[in-house]
């Protein structure tokens, strides 16, 4: 008899056990951490199978300030969910649909063109072709014209849009001297037409500047001009190395090359100002040395960043300055943006 008594209580107790774990696991708040190439998108279509959840996902996330860039190793606190019955192989998950929230970037477009910003890389991308030949008795070529080229990659098909480009020779930095890399123009961009036997036909949909016979093909790549700005750590210094179409002063419009990239934590939309500091001067009254504040000369919206570079363009300047100048991130709060970005016209995120 006691030993049936025995048996009952935990027959029982295993029992409530199993009920209470079944309950609470309806309810479970989970955690992701972040892998490379993760996005709130992917994240809420893995978990929920509903990708449009993303903006609730974000709101419950408040360390995150651009929903389009998670950092590898974060840990993503997911939303309170309940498993329904799934299909074979396969969880479904359902809940309520919130309106999305619409996010406004800015749009650069009138600032520049982001089909031909060009790269400063420390070393050269390998080209997937170059022109060798150019239809009719042409030197110089533009939209419209028709060109052959010889690809060094397999698979190349009709219809593939490819960005043509040129080299620098190594360019030096402003402040040391070394060798710092090579800037890679963009010229234009072509469409394949046709293949033959050992080269293919192609045509200059679109002509930035002038192209030449020898010039290089990638594929394209194109840049969004409507970029999310966003804070940026104040932690950070850089400086501008070089820029586009080599002027000696740079002045609003400019697009400008900097020695930092997203290793170092840059992004797109994150803000710099190009300054120059300025000399500490004695206060006679107080006996002490006043450090003045440097003067601010521009203002830089980060467009595209590479592992140890970005390019940017300067939407505000009070004074044009030079290469080597240094640059800070410009601070603020993410619900108010600086005011002369208010200039720029809003668009809607992609």
């Amino acid at each position: 008899m006691r030993s049936k008594c025995i048996y009952l209580v935990i027959s029982l107790s295993f029992a409530l056990f199993l009920g209470l774990s079944s309950s609470s696991a309806a309810v479970k708040k989970v955690t992701h951490v972040v892998k490379r190439g993760d996005t709130l998108w992917s994240i809420c279509e893995r978990y929920y199978g509903d990708p449009y959840l993303w903006p609730e996902l974000w709101e419950m996330n408040k360390f995150i300030t651009n929903p389009h860039w998670l950092h590898p190793g974060d840990v993503i606190k997911l939303l309170e969910y309940k498993e329904v019955k799934a299909l074979p192989a396969k969880r479904i998950v359902r809940l309520k649909k919130q309106p999305l929230k619409k996010l406004m970037g800015v749009d650069v477009s009138s600032l520049t063109n982001t089909r031909s910003l060009g790269l400063l890389l420390q070393e050269g991308i390998e080209p997937w072709g170059r022109i060798f030949d150019i239809k009719g008795k042409k030197l110089l070529l533009g939209k419209d014209d028709v060109v052959y080229v010889k690809m060094y990659k397999e698979d190349v098909k009709p219809g593939d849009v490819f960005t043509i480009y040129s080299v620098s020779e190594p360019i030096e930095h402003p402040l040391t001297g070394e060798e710092f890399g090579y800037i890679h123009s963009f010229k234009g961009i072509l469409e394949i037409e046709k293949a033959k036997e050992d080269y293919h036909v192609a045509k200059v949909s679109e002509s930035f500047r002038t192209i030449y016979k020898d010039d290089l093909l990638i594929p394209y790549d194109p840049v969004s001009p409507c970029i999310l700005p966003i804070p940026c750590p104040d932690t950070l210094t850089a400086h501008i190395v070089a820029s586009k179409d080599n002027l000696d002063l740079l002045g609003l419009y400019a697009v400008v090359y900097i020695d930092a990239g997203h290793n170092m934590g840059v992004r797109r939309g994150h803000l710099f100002e190009a300054i120059e500091e300025r000399e500490s001067i004695p206060d006679p009254q107080k006996e002490e040395v006043v450090a003045l504040p440097p003067t601010i000369l521009g203002k830089i919206l980060i467009v595209e960043t590479t592992e140890n570079t970005s390019n940017g363009v300067v939407f505000w300047v009070s004074k044009e300055f030079t290469n080597g100048v240094k640059i800070r991130p410009q601070t603020w709060h993410k619900d108010k943006q600086p005011r002369e970005l208010a200039m720029l016209p809003a668009c809607p995120v992609e």
